[in-house]
């Protein structure tokens, strides 16, 4: 309810924003209608046609293009073989497991080769194993295919795995944004330290040498080091 699936419609064009500008590729694309801004967008529920094959599922936003049957059938073919599931181009969404009916939804947003690929939370409805293997699996692919993945997730751990720049969302703002490493170990405010991993909090006023003003201090659990009695830190 902080305003993250918003943005991701927004920037699918499916949202219009009141104010500000959304650039891809240093382009403003709020002007554009959705169909004319080359994104994929890969839903939470997946939205797989169950009357369809898998191969028709991937290619059916090509068929609406009016692409070309024999481009559709190669293009599709490749789609599958990058998520590997060039074995199951025959079989219904009802005959695969939920990581591969993800899979599927996967192919089908990639295979219209789109400038930047939008994900509502994908992992969401997989169970704990199965989540953690697509994660490396989900990396993996954005490596090989070169384009940007925005990835909506309510998953702090799954944030931090998978992405090389996080933005944490509170009630429609933006609390901090940057790279993992540097929002887990930095944190702007207590929200983002609460939020995003486990932290003990102290709170205290700090020497007016030192920075003048009252604060709080976020320490993470493996950074503090017990010390021998009568060694100075």
């Amino acid at each position: 309810g902080c305003g993250k699936t918003t943005v991701l419609r927004m920037v699918a064009g499916f949202e219009t924003p009141t104010s500000g500008a959304i650039h891809i590729d240093g382009k403003d694309v709020v002007p554009l209608r959705p169909n004319q801004r080359k994104i994929g967008m890969m839903f939470q529920a997946y939205a797989l046609f169950p009357n369809l094959t898998v191969a028709q599922n991937v290619e059916y936003g090509l068929r609406v293009k009016g692409v070309a049957k024999a481009e559709r059938r190669d293009r599709t073919a490749a789609a599958l073989e990058m998520v590997r599931l060039s074995g199951h181009a025959g079989r219904k969404p009802a005959q695969l497991s939920g990581g591969q009916q993800q899979r599927v939804a996967l192919a089908r947003a990639l295979v219209g080769r789109p400038r930047v690929l939008l994900l509502d939370e994908p992992l969401g409805a997989l169970d704990l194993k199965l989540r953690e293997e697509m994660q490396v699996e989900l990396k993996a692919i954005q490596r090989e295919v070169g384009i940007t993945f925005v990835i909506v997730t309510h998953d702090q751990d799954e944030a931090l795995t998978l992405c090389d720049r996080l933005a944490v969302f509170n009630n429609g703002r933006i609390e901090q944004i940057g790279a993992a490493r540097e929002v887990y170990e930095n944190p702007a405010n207590r929200f983002v330290a609460d939020f995003v991993g486990t932290s003990n909090v102290f709170d205290g006023a700090a020497a007016e040498t030192l920075v003048g003003r009252a604060g709080s201090v976020a320490i993470r659990p493996e950074r503090i080091e017990l010390l021998p009695p009568g060694q100075a830190v």
